[in-house]
């Protein structure tokens, strides 16, 4: 029960693992260059909203493309579609690096984000179909915490090397994607799931969709007027989508997955645990800085929060097995807004070890809930087109993220930082309060 499915030499943790580092290394990106903006407005003589375009271009190819990639990985197998994306993403981390102008980084970030797409949903899909029964929670509970724990070293490698280095090596820091393929290579599946389509209006409903969730949320730094023409994209394109699932159930958004409750809810935890996460990643470094600490300090401080992620899964495996998907959720969504009351509190305490115990809490319960939703999401849809129900559950993560850092940059002016961070408590609390009766009456 606890062996490989579809892997031949692999060793089960070192699949995992390898997996995990690939997913880590898409959020390391960007949140390392986001420590870089001063450096790169000041570089490429721009203002710091206009380089923070570097961040959020990166950010809206990367959702555009998580669901499409989701579904070419049922079609084609999750190997050549995850090899095409990291390709992509490593030229254009590259050609970023070596950009002469902002036109041309934002540019290459695009392209960046839109090859690094493939990586979230198709490492996802890839630990379902490699592993099974209680090794394939064990597997999402190392897949969770070790991918949380290099997504966190972000700020950390982002505040060690622009200042002696620069902002171009930061850039350059997915190139170490190519060292982890030969690891996985004989590991990722081609198998080709039979009745898997394209589902192209579907994909652009969801582009558009996502497109305008993005713009929507970058109102400080695009200003009204495309944050309002992307919150139309999105009441208009989301809706529209959902409701084309009725004629077209197998489509890149599926009836099944609608029709799911703990599917939904599931959604539910998607946005809540990154919106956590990211809403601490701004909320933390700007208050910390206009307190007199140093970009190295406050990298430092995460230390301990990616160091639990190495030894978390011994932990979280054996609990998600335990208690399964749903109490698990449960739980991991309590904690999540736990983690962001004693947020709250560091911030307006200033303590260093209460901000420490918040990532701690925040990592235990990223750790929990991440491998729980994908698995309820992962089994209320046919294998067929498990990639791409996992591809769009990866979309709703995303924008988890971006909704809890827009979130605490936009309101933060008028409510203060702490204020700010607070008001994302409403998300996990508004998970938790959906799965309640589901635990409640499984008792």
């Amino acid at each position: 029960m606890a062996e490989l499915v579809s892997g031949r030499t692999g060793v089960p943790g070192t699949v995992a693992t390898g997996l995990a580092v690939l997913f880590g290394l898409t959020g390391l990106g960007s949140a390392a260059v986001a420590v870089a903006l001063p450096a790169i407005a000041t570089d490429l003589d721009v203002t710091a909203g206009r380089a923070a375009l570097v961040v959020s271009g990166y950010s809206l190819a990367l959702a555009v493309g998580s669901a499409v990639f989701g579904r070419l990985g049922d079609i084609l197998g999750i190997r050549t579609p995850l090899v095409l994306g990291l390709s992509v993403m490593v030229a254009a981390a590259c050609a970023g690096s070596l950009a002469p102008d902002l036109p041309t980084l934002i540019a290459a970030r695009v392209l960046q984000g839109l090859g690094a797409a493939a990586v979230p949903a198709l490492t996802l899909a890839a630990v379902q179909a490699i592993f099974e029964g209680d090794a394939r929670a064990r597997a999402m509970a190392t897949y969770a915490g070790v991918g949380a724990t290099v997504n966190a070293l972000g700020p950390v490698v982002g505040a060690m090397l622009v200042e002696p280095l620069g902002w171009r090596p930061i850039v350059a820091i997915p190139l170490a994607a190519v060292l982890m393929m030969p690891l996985l290579w004989d590991e990722l599946p081609t198998r080709r799931q039979t009745g898997a389509t394209v589902d192209a209006p579907g994909a652009a409903l969801i582009a558009i969709a996502a497109t305008g969730a993005v713009l929507a949320l970058q109102w400080a730094t695009l200003g009204p007027g495309p944050s309002t023409i992307g919150l139309l994209a999105l009441a208009t394109a989301a809706p529209v989508a959902v409701l084309r699932s009725r004629r077209h159930p197998d489509g890149i958004v599926q009836a099944a997955l609608i029709a799911d409750p703990g599917a939904r809810r599931s959604l539910l935890t998607a946005v809540s645990l990154p919106s956590a996460w990211f809403g601490m990643l701004v909320a933390i470094p700007t208050s910390l800085t206009a307190h007199g600490w140093t970009g190295v300090q406050i990298g430092l401080l995460l230390v301990p929060c990616a160091a639990l992620g190495i030894v978390a899964p011994r932990v979280n495996g054996p609990a998600l097995v335990r208690l399964g998907p749903v109490r698990s959720q449960l739980i991991a969504t309590l904690g999540t807004a736990l983690a962001l009351v004693l947020a709250g509190c560091g911030l307006a305490l200033v303590s260093g070890p209460v901000l420490v115990v918040a990532t701690l809490a925040l990592m235990l319960s990223f750790g929990l809930g991440q491998p729980a939703m994908t698995t309820l999401v992962a089994d209320s849809v046919p294998v067929h087109t498990r990639g791409g129900a996992l591809g769009l559950m990866t979309l709703v993560f995303l924008i988890g993220g971006s909704l809890g850092a827009a979130t605490v940059g936009g309101l933060s002016a008028q409510i203060g930082l702490t204020g700010a961070l607070l008001t994302v408590v409403v998300l996990p609390l508004a998970a938790a309060v959906a799965f309640t009766p589901s635990v409640l009456t499984r008792r």
